[in-house]
């Protein structure tokens, strides 16, 4: 039996009263009391001994007084005057009992909220054959009356129901049965005399008195008949079961009392008719116990499995009442959404996995998609278990008492719940309200990153974008400015007019970002590398757009053609680009010394598409000449400024990496001539609160986890770490603005930083949806929240909820119930980058499934985001894996691309895929239409 551990403060006290029918100053007493004799005190305000636990769904209430108490006693104050922790401990066994159907279930002790009372059953005043009477007299108001009065025995688990219930009819019968024994009266005189005078006999004599075999026989029959029609119907099959028992033994007893000369004469193989009569009967018996040793196993196990679900429906309820207080707090469009998710949280607190097989084999749901709806998927379970067992039990009519008064108590302790249709009706609307409206075709919203190219007016991308799939764009607010974004946010408010395409605009702020700092500059060079095949034949020649300073950034529209450079003319453009033709050939010497040459294949109003097939290294200053299609020289230009080369920190395995809270450049190691360090590589760090928090020997990963090392040194100033792993003897290059990560390190950093703050004055009023970087508890949201409302930012403004740290895993659902505090819609996006850099890669499919099922239990729409067909779109040719982790977005609301050269074919691409997965999936669900290949199959 389950019971519970109470840890008091030694020197407070603790009060609440937050229990019906519990007097709150009975709590105003000295903590330092034994924790049997403060629960005694407690059920003794409540006017009743009993044990009340939520863990294996049992609740025994013994009534000595008018008062009842329902409420799961699970207390805990966080204040410090109180703290009062009930968890569930193991107490003494109960006894042994040949009905095992009381124990209580192993799969849920301890796993949930118990509380168990030592306060001893009052002593009965009356004598045993009393207390039988008032039993007696008592049994069928106990069974129904109390129900139906008592709201603690309406808890009770269906096991102690039957039990008692067993237990009470049998004192009937024992009771009805000594009545007729007593009542039982002989032939009268006059009777016996009448009889005799018509020469017949009430009972058939032979000379010694006994019945003869004849008559003997037919008031046997007469007798049994009346016994039958005496039984109740709902007794008749027991009757029949044990009466066939009977039979087979006394007829096997008769047998070996038959005389030898009325024996039956021996068979071929020696053995006689009455051993094989003794033998058919023994097979017979046998078959008999089977049968009812399986129907006793059948129904108890759907009883266990009664109970089971019973106790997790409790559970979820017990949990939803702990948390009364803030679903106080929730706004009321998510009450229903924010009730579900505390129901799931208690269900999934709990090992359910022996369950689910169980189920399994029964052909019963395995509860596994019960997100969107648990208590009604619980609930529907325990139904079709009801309708199993009331097949198969022994007793109909009392599996018919039972179970329609548990149902109907069932539903008068719980609230409303939460069905199928009204979950997914939840999710479906929260969705639209937040991604906007979408084509019935695909069931997933595509979100695409802008460059800061497409806020150009001749830019064409946005609108290509709209016409491919694009339902919303994103702004990323850690690029470019005010400026920028109005710019970007006008063309596609203009462009979704225009075409009737709805698509909303979402200012992603750019939170707070642990980077590397800018590294030392290098050369000025640019490199211009075509593409080759395995065999060193050029299969795409390099493609480079030659314009003026001030047009080389601009690069004209083209069809099929994206620069892979761009090169300036320091010349006008005046007096080169009327000179020149397609088939012209620019002829110049790289850095190397190595003569190449650009190929004109396409000539602009701003300037001029050419080819290089060779690599080749060109700096600034480099002269070309440029020479007609004859081979006549037309002009020679010069190349303009060329940015600067950043340099990059090779590390490798074993050496040291020195991260300055001073802002500096970032510069490689010094080396000796023999090629010994002198002095380590040192970068900066651009968050201060990391040489406040890091210790020594915690892990730190930069680039995404390409380098990794862990921290021996920590100073005020500087933090020296040991790289542990780069790759092969090669190492790994280091540059800047680079991503560090401290997976172990609490850095307590809020996710809204003065630049975010700076930000939301412009994406209150401008954007449709505000997304929150490197969320980590509700304290996060809460601020976010707040400075929304002192903006007087909109209440159709949406959020999204950027999951990146394992501190925001693991603190998901206390997010999402702060955000349910205002009207505002809701999102989570599952940031994968940062994730499985923080996490470890390994555990990555594990926590984004976790995360869309959560958001999937809270009706909050999720954003499956980072490197979706990301080599597609900057190459064009996408990866199988690639192709099927677009297709597993399907069961996301939306899809996140991210900006590249060939985004057009990637947001194309995508749409054809989530089309596809609507026809077959929709969220975790599978939806099987015929398979054309299998309709022809032979």
């Amino acid at each position: 039996m389950t019971g519970v551990v109470a840890v008091f403060h030694t020197d407070c006290c603790c009060s609440s009263s937050s229990f019906a029918g519990f007097n709150p100053q009975l709590f105003t007493r000295p903590c330092n009391t034994s924790a049997s004799s403060v629960m005694q005190t407690l059920f003794a305000s409540a006017g009743k001994t009993s044990f009340i636990t939520t863990g294996d769904a049992r609740r025994s209430v013994r009534k000595t007084s008018g008062s009842t108490c329902t409420d799961s006693l699970r207390l805990h104050s966080s204040s410090p005057e109180c703290r009062l922790l009930v968890r569930s401990s193991k107490l003494s066994e109960p006894k042994t009992t040949k009905d095992h159907r009381s124990l209580p279930h192993k799969s849920l002790v301890n796993s949930a909220p118990v509380l168990l009372t030592d306060h001893p059953a009052p002593t009965s005043e009356f004598s045993a054959e009393e207390e039988e009477e008032e039993e007696e007299a008592n049994s069928s108001s106990t069974s129904r009356g109390d129900l139906d009065s008592d709201p603690a025995a309406s808890l009770l688990s269906p096991v102690l129901i039957r039990q008692q219930q067993e237990q009470q009819k049998k004192k009937k019968d024992a009771a009805v049965n000594k009545k007729k024994k007593s009542t039982v009266k002989s032939p009268s005189i006059q009777e016996a005399a009448a009889a005799a005078g018509k020469g017949q006999s009430l009972l058939p004599v032979d000379q010694t008195g006994s019945p003869t075999k004849e008559e003997g026989s037919n008031s046997r029959g007469k007798k049994k008949n009346q016994q039958q029609q005496s039984v109740p119907l709902d007794q008749m099959r027991s009757l029949t079961k044990e009466e066939g028992i009977r039979k087979g033994k006394k007829k096997t007893r008769q047998q070996q009392s038959l005389p030898v000369d009325q024996m039956g004469s021996l068979t071929k193989d020696g053995s006689s008719s009455s051993s094989r009569g003794k033998k058919k009967t023994q097979q017979q018996q046998h078959k008999v116990e089977l049968l009812s040793n399986s129907s006793d196993e059948y129904e108890r196990m759907l009883m266990n499995l009664i109970d089971q679900l019973q106790g997790i429906h409790l559970h979820a309820l017990a949990l939803e009442r702990w948390h009364a207080p803030q679903l106080k707090k929730v706004h009321s469009r998510y009450q229903e959404s924010a009730r579900n998710l505390l129901h799931y949280v208690a269900f999934r607190s709990l090992d359910i996995a022996g369950l689910q097989e169980t189920l399994t084999s029964l052909g019963l749901s395995s509860l596994e998609s019960c997100e969107a709806c648990t208590l009604a998927s619980v609930n529907s379970v325990i139904s079709s278990l009801r309708s199993l067992l009331y097949s198969a039990q022994v007793d109909s009519s009392r599996c018919i008492e039972w179970t329609s008064k548990l149902s109907s108590e069932m539903l008068q302790c719980a609230t409303q719940e939460i069905s199928r249709q009204i979950g997914q009706g939840n999710l479906s609307s929260n969705s639209q309200e937040l991604l906007g409206p979408l084509s019935s075709e695909r069931g997933t919203h595509i979100m695409v990153t802008l460059p800061s190219e497409s806020a150009l007016e001749e830019d064409t991308l946005i609108q290509t974008l709209l016409k491919a799939g694009m339902n919303v764009a994103r702004v990323n607010c850690a690029h470019d400015g005010p400026e920028t974004w109005s710019k970007m946010i006008h063309k596609v408010r203009y462009f979704s007019q225009l075409l009737e395409t709805p698509c909303r605009v979402m200012m992603d702020l750019a939170g707070p970002k642990l980077r590397t700092g800018p590294m030392r500059p290098g050369p000025s060079v640019l490199k211009l590398k075509p593409f080759k095949d395995d065999a060193g034949e050029v299969t795409s020649p390099a493609r480079v757009w030659l314009a003026s300073q001030e047009d080389v950034m601009k690069p004209a529209a083209s069809e099929n053609r994206v620069a892979d450079a761009s090169i300036p003319i320091m010349e006008d453009i005046s007096r080169w680009h009327k000179k020149i033709a397609v088939g012209d050939i620019f002829k110049f010497k790289d850095r190397k010394g190595r003569s190449r040459e650009l190929l004109v294949v396409a000539k602009a109003a701003t300037g001029a598409w050419a080819e290089c097939k060779n690599s080749a290294y060109i700096e600034s200053g480099t002269e070309f000449t440029i020479i007609g299609g004859k081979g006549a020289k037309k002009c020679r230009v010069t190349v303009g400024e060329l940015p600067q080369v950043e340099q990059a920190i090779v590390l490798r395995a074993g050496d040291k990496l020195m991260l300055t809270r001073e802002s500096i450049l970032g510069s490689p190691a010094v080396l000796d001539k023999a090629g010994n360090i002198v002095a380590p590589a040192r970068v900066s760090c651009t968050l201060e609160q990391v040489f406040d928090a890091a210790k020594i020997g915690d892990p730190i990963k930069f680039d995404e986890g390409k380098i990794t090392g862990v921290i021996s040194a920590v100073s005020s100033s500087e933090i020296c770490v040991e790289i542990t792993d780069a790759g092969d003897h090669k190492g790994r290059k280091l540059r800047g603005e680079k991503a560090i990560n401290l997976p172990q390190t609490d850095l307590a950093v809020c996710g809204l930083t003065a630049k975010d703050t700076g930000d939301l004055d412009f994406v209150a009023t401008n954007g449709d949806i505000v997304a929150l970087s490197f969320v980590n508890g509700p304290s996060d949201v809460h601020c976010l929240q707040t400075e929304l409302r002192n903006r007087g930012a909109p209440e159709n403004l949406g959020i999204v909820l950027k999951i990146e740290t394992e501190l925001g895993f693991q603190r998901l659902p206390a997010v999402l119930l702060q955000a349910m505090e205002t009207r505002n819609s809701v999102g989570v996006m599952v940031a994968r980058g940062d994730m499985a850099v923080e996490c470890g890669w390994q555990r990555l499919a594990e926590m984004q499934d976790q995360i869309l099922v959560t958001c999937e239990a809270s009706h909050v729409p999720t954003i499956w985001a980072t490197q979706v067909l990301e080599g597609m779109a900057k190459s064009g040719i996408p990866s199988r894996a690639e192709i099927t982790d677009a297709a597993s977005g399907s069961r996301a609301e939306c899809v996140m691309l991210n900006k590249g050269p060939h985004i057009m074919e990637a947001v194309s691409s995508l749409d054809d895929i989530l089309r596809r997965e609507a026809c077959h999936r929709r969220k975790n669900h599978a939806i099987m239409h015929p398979l054309s290949h299998f309709q022809n199959f032979q």
